[in-house]
This record gives C-alpha cells, sequence and structure tokens, in this order.
C-alpha cells in the first residue's frame, strides 16, 4: 500500500535530521563558540518540542488524516531546516531548530498514527515494527553518515542534504493526496458510532498512563544513550570519525531487525511482556558494559551497541504496540500523542543533562549510570500494564491475552 511506503519514508528521513546533531556536538562547540550543554540543547529542543507537540498533534491527525498533515510537514520543515544552516546566531540557530523539530514532532505521531488507522488489527504489530525500522534506519544513517560528510563538508552542507530530502519527498508523493485510502474499518459499528475519547478519558484510563510512564522512562535512557554515546567514544574511547560513525550507526542498524521481529512477536500479551522486560535487562546491562573501560576494540563496541539497541527497541515497540491497540483506532492519534508527551518528556532531560554532568565532573559515568537505571526501571511499569491488562481488559484491546 503507497500510504505505508509513504509514511515509513517519513519516518526514515524525520530521523536522520533529527539525529544530524549528536555526531556534530564537538563541530558545534569549536565553530559556534558554545559550550557542550549549549550544544546539547540542540537535541533537548527536539525532545520538548516533541513533549509539548505530542498530543496536539496526535488530535490533528485523528481529525485531518495522516497523509495531508505529513505533506504540509515535509514541505515546512525542509525550508526552515535549510534556512537554519545560514548564520552563526546561537539563538537564531536554536529557534530555527526549534521549528523544524515542531515540524517532525507532528510527521512522526501521524506516520505511527497511520498503523491503526490503514491496517487491520492483526498485523498492527507487524506494521509498528515496519515503522520503528524505518526510524532506526533513519537513525543508522545519520549516525554514520553525519560526522563523516561533517569532516569533509562541513556541518552546513551536512545539514543541507538532509533538509532537501524532505522536499524530494514532498514531491515525489505529492500525487498521493489525490488518492488517499480509506481509514481502517475494521473496528464494530458500535465503536465507529461512539465520540472520540477525550483527553481527560485517556489521562483516567491507568493502563495508558502506565504506558506513557513507562515511555517516560526508557526514553531517558534511550535519548541519552543516542546523544551522549558518540561524544563518549570520541573523548573516552578516542575514537577517529570513522569509527564513531560505525560504531553508534549500530543503535539504528540493530534496532531494524529488533523492531521487525518485535512486532511480528507481538500477537499476545504475555510475549509482549516478556519482550519488554528481556529488552529492559539487555539494554541495562549494556551500558554498564560500555562504561566499565576506558577502551575498547572497535568490534566489541559494535555489539555492546548492538545489544543496547536491541534492548531499548523491544521496550518502545512493545509500549508502541500495546498504545495502538488499547483504544478504537479513531482516537488512537490522541492516545499515541499522550502516551509520546510523557516519553519525550523523559527525553528532555538526558540530552542536557549529559552535557551538564560532563562539565561539572569531566566524566560520563554518573549520567551513563542514570541511563542504565531508566532502562531497567521501564521494566516495572510494563508489568504493572500487564497485570492490569489481563484482570480488566479494555473492550478494544486485541491482543490475545494468553
Amino acid at each position: 500500500m503507497k500510504i505505508i511506503w509513504f509514511v515509513n519514508f517519513a519516518i526514515l528521513i524525520a530521523f536522520m535530521k533529527v539525529f544530524e546533531i549528536p555526531s556534530m556536538i564537538p563541530v558545534f562547540v569549536d565553530e559556534l563558540h558554545i559550550s557542550y550543554a549549549q550544544a546539547g540543547i540542540f537535541m533537548t529542543a527536539y525532545t520538548i518540542v516533541r513533549c509539548l507537540a505530542s498530543l496536539p498533534a496526535g488530535s490533528v491527525t485523528d481529525k485531518w488524516g495522516a497523509v495531508p498533515v505529513i505533506m504540509i510537514c515535509l514541505f515546512c520543515t525542509g525550508v526552515i531546516g535549510i534556512l537554519a544552516t545560514f548564520g552563526s546566531n546561537y539563538h537564531l540557530l536554536l529557534l530555527l531548530r526549534v521549528l523544524v523539530s515542531v515540524g517532525i514532532a507532528i510527521i512522526f505521531i501521524a506516520a505511527v498514527d497511520a498503523i491503526p488507522k490503514y491496517m487491520p488489527p492483526e498485523h498492527v504489530g507487524k506494521g509498528i515494527g515496519y515503522i520503528n525500522g524505518s526510524l532506526n534506519l533513519g537513525i543508522a544513517l545519520a549516525l554514520f553518515m553525519t560526522p563523516i560528510l561533517a569532516d569533509s563538508l562541513g556541518w552546513r552542507w551536512t545539514a543541507r542534504l538532509y533538509s532537501v530530502s524532505f522536499l524530494v519527498l514532498f514531491l515525489f508523493f505529492l500525487p498521493l493526496l489525490k488518492s488517499i485510502p480509506g481509514i481502517n474499518k475494521a473496528d464494530d459499528d458500535a465503536s465507529l458510532n461512539t465520540d472520540s475519547i477525550s483527553i481527560a478519558e485517556l489521562l483516567g484510563n491507568l493502563p495508558v498512563m502506565l504506558l506513557a510512564i513507562a515511555a517516560f522512562i526508557i526514553f531517558v535512557e534511550l535519548y541519552g544513550v543516542l546523544t551522549w554515546v558518540p561524544v563518549f567514544l570520541a573523548e573516552v574511547y578516542r575514537f577517529s570519525p570513522t569509527e564513531i560513525g560505525t560504531s553508534a550507526t549500530m543503535f539504528g542498524i540493530a534496532a531494524i531487525p529488533a523492531s521487525i521481529i518485535t512486532g511480528l512477536l507481538c500477537t499476545n500479551l504475555n510475549r509482549t511482556i516478556w519482550l519488554c522486560v528481556s529488552g529492559g535487562i539487555l539494554a541495562c546491562t549494556g551500558i554498564l558494559v560500555l562504561l566499565s573501560t576506558s577502551h575498547m576494540s572497535l568490534m566489541l563496541t559494535v555489539l555492546t551497541i548492538t545489544v543496547i539497541a536491541w534492548g531499548h527497541t523491544q521496550v518502545v515497540v512493545t509500549i508502541m504496540s500495546i498504545a495502538s491497540l488499547i483504544v478504537p483506532s479513531h482516537s488512537s492519534g490522541k492516545t499515541l500523542g499522550l502516551i509520546f508527551t510523557f516519553g519525550y518528556g523523559g527525553s528532555i532531560l538526558p540530552t542536557y543533562l549529559g552535557g551538564y554532568l560532563l562539565e561539572k565532573t569531566g566524566n560520563h559515568n554518573i549520567s551513563f549510570i542514570i541511563f542504565a537505571a531508566s532502562a531497567f526501571l521501564s521494566i516495572v511499569a510494563m508489568l504493572a500494564v500487564s497485570r492490569i491488562l489481563h484482570k480488566h481488559p479494555p473492550s478494544h484491546f486485541k491482543l490475545k491475552i494468553s
């Protein structure tokens, strides 16, 4: 289906744009004469915007549909992203980064919301796996290509290349607006005729709120390692730009099969929770291994990052899968928006804290221990979700409880 290809390509280039930042933090510090904490705010800006914009984005997508919303955001984000490569005023560049982040935040929620709206319930887990796979392919490409491109072309032309891809995708899929497929009709007639679930009702829904808390916790780890591991590899392991790119790209590459496999396995609640528990343990262990030495061979570093990426990917995909199926499809946008509001609330902390603690302590120890602890604690929230859904499954919950 064309719409599934479209949303996956949109997610891919959106996250290439997001993760152009981590590998260029040392370049920003040198060229813009700013601190590591200020450079980290370029990522913090994105996470704050995602926190604030996810819920409104879900409401907009429920009302206007995924394709038109993504199209508008592709065009606006591409233009603003190009403008954000000119000048050296830190505050102006930060403002433009905020605007780019708004567009990406809306693209993400709209793309994820397209899965329960346009795919039958039995394939939603698989669709979420594809979305998360595309997301991580974008991360992998950005983390691999950015240090190499920035070293040869400079950060400005690297960022321009990523921004132009938004405009290319917009033009290529523009005809899709004339043939938008119908929304999934798998929900029963009664649910389709009900009013959309309100924000207040979602806030009072205990499984939804526990999923939101789990997202908050795991995103501390997720965005902590994605933002600061490239810096850690450069300053502690003394890796070259190519070695950093090779290592850090595994955050994306390893997460691609992890996303797809986890999505395919999310067929019943017991299996889904087991995937979440094992994922949290893997991510926690991998971070502690990375921190345990002042140098590691490239091969072992790649293996360790693969374990971390596989672990937190299992947690994120299970959260997304359950969230997409816990309410009727006509309200899935708001539900996902609320959960990712909490998730990106959690991601605000590590993107800034990593730089702040690095400046204050001169090492990454405390921040990386926090990241590891958050991966482990996400397990607790997901076990609570499992217990509640086993006892009181919502009428629209479509994962088998067996």
